[in-house]
């Protein structure tokens, strides 16, 4: 303990004549609300605003640090500032990274689906723009749960690091960092620190009012305001880093320890009573910091006395190493024996060795050592020690995924990823799949997404949503039987074929989204019918029951059946249209699936209560879905070349009174709708009966004009 605890007793050396034990303090503050929110979010139910502590605190010291330091020249003083932060950020950084890594491919399933974000988030956090990498991850239509990613904490270390990108630039545009000072660069620095505030805060709303809130969380643009605060505070508090206290001269008030008290307070219990809306949360909270720091006197009334108690400021220079490790240690324990009132304690006792291990690590860098030359050239050396540990991350998601894992390698649980693929073929979501909003592929994509080995063989051409990448996996035995080619290709929340579906139709943010349903069906059919063959089924596989909107069956959805029936039928092909599946109420399962996995690091009673399956009445959800198998029997009567499939039965057997997401002790869902690998593959041997009987059908009704093709 003596060496684990000797930096922060040495720490007091270090300090310089400015210093403000109070802001440590106000760190701890920020730093516990957090750990505690994350650890259980029902005790303190806005810890998470200790971020936006975090984001004020930083403005204000970084404004200090550069306003109190002079160079020769520009290059200078960049090359100073980036040196020291550096040295402060990356080396406990670069550790946490690399050792958290090491230890989540212990215990990650190498086929789950949240391995290959958080390597990458990791690799994004070492160049600082994780934030962007989370924002860009959160728009992906089968992202996975960012809960259980262990460097899902860095994106407000991307906002930082951002802003220190930015601010040094800005300061020496309006005359400091060289020559020091004078009033005029301070008023033109003020002037252009309250735009910039205006414009982010304008920035935050507006992405907010528009429901883009996680534009307005993870970018920096629309958090700058944060830290402009701290800045305008330190502004207001000190001139040009003399250490000449501006709060002194604020005669008006009176009592302003008091008044910096009952701040405080007010801080205390918004973190513990959430406001009815967030936002309003964020502005209060980052408000009463930028107060605080201006009002708060070191060693004068009981927040200045209870903030620079030795202890307290112990824990807030511990608080940039607590943050950075107590996310990952809590995801681990996700992992691995759950978070419970059994663990809570040992992980919040991991979470204080490793900070202050990571703490002695970072003073020993920051600091440096005669034997230690190397960190004479920070702007070198932590660079390349960042691309070589970003080199490990990507080899662990690579061709060393799955070296590490120390679990039963064996996949089970239904299948555990969303990244579907047909063996020995370029089909997969990654090449096949596209997002609501992506542009419309050309046929080169097109082509990736069509294995035809079976020389001779009908094609089967799957098109339609999601749930037509769901089943991706059935186009492995498809081949391997030798009967059929197949393709497959899906644009998320589009139905095929293409109508309005009644919920787009009534959103403008719907309408937005969905755009390019329209053109990519457009798209997709013109290469189909230029590539269609005698006997080749097009496959037509969505969400019906979603698009309608029960009890609607929309006129729409029939005309484009009949349109595009007309034109299939005319190359000899015919249609199959997917009846629908039985529905959950639920969304998602809130846990991956391989969490359902029973390992020795993962004992019984650690596994989630999501891994319970979910239950649906047989009888209800054949009710539910009975106008849209009706609809679709009247295509099928209506038209010689449509045929239905039905895959409920198997998914929901009619010996069964209760629809289940799981059989077999595997699960067939991944979330309310969508099928897993085993779900999929369970419908296959029906749905080669059912090509089978299709394909005898053909022969009967085939006109002499179109012969059908050779069995």
């Amino acid at each position: 303990m003596r060496f684990l605890i000797q930096p922060l007793r040495d720490s007091g050396v270090k300090r310089g004549r400015g210093y403000r034990p109070e802001i440590d303090g106000l760190r701890a503050l920020a730093v516990l609300a957090v750990i505690v929110n994350h650890v259980n979010g029902a005790v303190m139910r806005q810890g998470f605003l200790g971020v936006d502590i975090f984001f004020v605190i930083s403005g204000y010291v970084v404004t200090s640090s550069l306003l109190a330091h002079q160079s020769e020249s520009a290059l200078a003083f960049l090359s100073d500032f980036y040196g020291r932060r550096f040295k402060r950020i990356l080396p406990a950084l670069i550790a946490m990274i690399l050792l958290v890594a090491l230890l989540f491919c212990l215990v990650i399933f190498p086929g789950e689906d949240l391995l290959s974000p958080s390597m990458r988030t990791g690799i994004a956090a070492l160049f600082g723009v994780s934030n962007l990498y989370l924002l860009r991850q959160g728009a992906d239509y089968f992202a996975a749960d960012t809960s259980f990613n262990p460097f899902l904490h860095t994106w407000s270390l991307g906002v930082e690091e951002q802003f220190y990108f930015v601010w040094p630039l800005l300061l020496l545009g309006c005359g400091f960092g060289r020559a020091g000072g004078d009033r005029l660069n301070l008023r033109r620095l003020t002037l252009l620190t309250l735009v910039l505030f205006a414009v982010s805060l304008a920035a935050y709303l507006g992405f907010t009012w528009r429901g883009q809130a996680d534009h307005a969380f993870y970018l920096m643009p629309s958090r700058f305001w944060e830290l402009a605060l701290g800045c305008l505070a330190y502004l207001l508090h000190r001139r040009v880093g003399s250490g000449r206290d501006f709060g002194k001269h604020l005669r008006f008030v009176r009592h302003r320890s008091w008044i910096a008290t009952g701040l405080v307070l007010i801080m205390a219990l918004l973190l513990l009573l959430p406001l009815p809306f967030q936002v309003l949360s964020n502005l209060i909270i980052t408000f009463l910091t930028a107060l605080v720091l201006v009002l708060l006197q070191p060693g004068t009334g009981v927040a200045a006395s209870a903030l620079g108690h030795p202890a307290v400021v112990g824990v807030g220079l511990l608080s940039y190493s607590l943050y950075l490790w107590h996310w990952p240690l809590i995801v681990l324990a996700r992992w691995t024996v759950g978070v419970n009132r059994y663990t809570v304690l040992p992980i919040l006792l991991a979470t204080s060795i490793a900070a202050l291990l990571s703490y002695r690590l970072e003073t020993v860098f920051r600091y440096g050592h005669g034997w230690m030359p190397w960190l004479s050239r920070p702007l070198l050396f932590f660079p390349i020690l960042s691309l070589m540990s970003a080199g490990i991350l990507a080899g662990l998601q690579g061709p060393m995924r799955g070296w590490l894992y120390a679990g039963n390698r064996q996949e089970g649980v239904g299948g555990l990823s969303n990244s579907k693929r047909v063996d020995n073929t370029s089909i997969s979501t990654s090449n096949c799949f596209r997002e609501p909003t992506s542009s419309v592929p050309q046929d080169s994509n097109f082509k990736l997404c069509r294995a035809q080995p079976n020389t001779g063989r009908p094609t089967l051409y799957f098109e339609g949503d999601s749930h037509t990448n769901s089943l991706i996996p059935i186009g492995s035995p498809l081949l391997r039987d030798g009967s059929y080619n197949v393709a497959f290709f899906a644009r998320g929340g589009c139905p095929s074929p293409y109508f309005e579906p009644r919920a787009i139709a009534m959103s403008a943010a719907g309408k937005v989204r969905y755009r390019l349903c329209a053109p990519h069906y457009a798209s997709r059919m013109k290469f189909i019918l230029a590539d269609l063959k005698q006997g080749d089924r097009v496959v037509f596989v969505s969400n019906l029951y979603g698009y309608f909107g029960p009890p609607q069956t929309p006129s729409a959805f029939r005309k484009a059946v009949k349109d595009i029936d007309s034109q299939i039928r005319s190359k000899g092909a015919r249609l199959v249209l997917f009846a629908p599946l039985p529905s959950f109420d639920t969304s998602e399962i809130s846990v991956p699936l391989s969490l359902c996995r029973p390992e020795w690091f993962r004992p019984a009673w650690s596994i989630p209560v999501d891994c319970r399956p979910s239950l649906e009445s047989r009888a209800k959800e054949v009710q539910k879905t009975e106008p849209v198998r009706a609809l679709l029997g009247e295509l099928s009567r209506e038209s010689s070349s449509i045929d239905i499939y039905d895959p409920f039965p198997v998914i929901c057997p009619p010996s069964v009174a209760m629809c289940s997401m799981k059989m077999d002790g595997q699960f067939l869902f991944s979330d309310g709708s969508h099928l897993t690998n085993t779900g999929a593959l369970k419908l296959y041997p029906s749905f080669r009966s059912f090509l089978v009987r299709s394909e005898a059908k053909s022969l009967v009704t085939a006109s002499p004009a179109s012969p059908p093709s050779s069995p």
